[in-house]
């Protein structure tokens, strides 16, 4: 059974100033499967492109900035459910990533 994740709309940091500070500070977070270690590998706003790497050293295909903050809305309007499930219909195969990254911005609460 999948386990729904609170919003948490006042403690909210997405950004994409914040984002481009998780990057230049090497900061890591976690997937939403627990196991895995990602950051923020390349940012580059001129694009919208965002790439992450895993602890293992595998790079993301590039995740746009605009669909990550489509999902972001869509989450915080409560028009879809803050689960990798949910966020893969929007950016397929990083629900778990979208969702360890809106966590550890505090848009979502485990």
């Amino acid at each position: 059974m999948l386990n729904i994740i609170d919003i948490q709309a006042t403690s909210c940091s997405f950004t994409w100033e914040k984002l481009k500070e998780l990057k230049e500070n090497r900061v890591e977070f976690w997937a939403a499967d627990g196991l895995t270690r990602l950051r923020i590998l390349e940012a580059d706003k001129k694009d919208g492109k965002i790439y992450l790497i895993t602890n293992k050293g595998e790079k993301t295909w590039p995740l746009r900035f605009h669909k990550l903050e489509e999902v972001h809305n869509k989450i915080h309007n409560g028009e879809i459910q803050p689960i990798p499930y949910e966020i893969d219909k929007y950016i397929p195969l990083y629900g778990g990533y979208i969702t360890g990254l809106l966590r550890h911005l505090g848009c979502v609460n485990a």
